[in-house]
């Protein structure tokens, strides 16, 4: 006699129409942009894009490597000498006073970082810029080019300085945190000196990041595959995507096998 009353049939009764509802929605919604972009004049619009794409790479990429590294500091600084002033007032005791030095120095690690993405990106789109444009009027000058090299250079430079002072002053907060920014095994010394109360909020931290890089590898597949599809964008775009979003599936799922059988604790770094 079957169960009815089975929780786990239960649980998937209940999730099951919100699934077919989103799949149903997820294929009008593919269907009617697949329709716009058959009615518009794609060849114009490719032939625009890639106009638009060289006038960024070869005008204005140059320009924003070269000024990146002037607004991370212009950032990160003010709320880095607010927080060490912060610190040096704090009484050793005040928990509200910790947590908005605290805060203000995670802040400032999520700009450095983000920064540092944004200058890799620019730094190619630099490349793609200079290639694309060679031998025509509209070549990148050399000066420009060469100069962008260097602000690369400090755009790898000023987050790493940045960053290590953000982590003495955290170590000055936190006396028991080891670890230098210099270092290669920075990450996991810096780890196995949290406690657990700290390594279980980088757990759940790394567990949302995670669903993050799914779901926006998920939306940059669905546009890369209808640039391959209308337009010359090719398969590398989305099988660049696939390997950056199989990497972390590996990732995660080596991991979970590992820290799951008996006796698998440890750092994971």
């Amino acid at each position: 006699m079957k169960n009815n009353n089975d929780p786990i049939k239960q649980e998937n009764k209940r999730a099951l129409p919100r699934f077919i509802l989103i799949v149903a929605l997820s294929l009008v919604f593919g269907g009617i942009l697949g329709f716009a972009l058959v009615s518009l004049g794609l060849e114009e619009f490719d032939a625009a894009l890639a106009a638009a794409g060289l006038f960024f790479t070869n005008h204005i990429a140059p320009w924003l490597i070269i000024a990146l590294p002037v607004a991370e500091l212009a950032l990160c600084l003010p709320i880095y000498f607010s927080a060490k002033r912060q610190l040096s007032a704090w009484d050793g005791e005040d928990e509200t006073a910790s947590g908005q030095v605290e805060a203000k120095l995670s802040v400032c690690i999520w700009i450095t970082g983000l920064c540092t993405v944004l200058a890799f990106f620019l730094l190619a789109a630099m490349f793609a810029g200079f290639v694309g444009n060679a031998g025509t009027p509209r070549m990148m000058p050399a000066p420009l080019f060469f100069g962008g090299l260097a602000a690369f250079l400090a755009d790898l430079f000023a987050p790493m300085v940045l960053q290590q002072k953000l982590v003495d002053l955290t170590k000055r907060l936190n006396p028991e945190k080891k670890g230098s920014v210099y270092d290669t095994k920075f990450q996991k010394t810096w780890y196995e000196s949290c406690d657990e109360a700290e390594r279980l909020i980088i757990g759940q931290c790394a567990f949302k990041a995670y669903q993050a890089m799914c779901r926006v590898c998920m939306a940059l597949w669905m546009v890369f595959a209808l640039g391959g599809l209308f337009f010359s964008w090719g398969f590398l775009p989305s099988m660049a995507v696939c390997i950056v979003w199989g990497a972390g599936q590996t990732a995660y799922s080596y991991w979970c096998l590992k820290l799951g059988k008996p006796g698998g604790t440890g750092s994971p770094l």
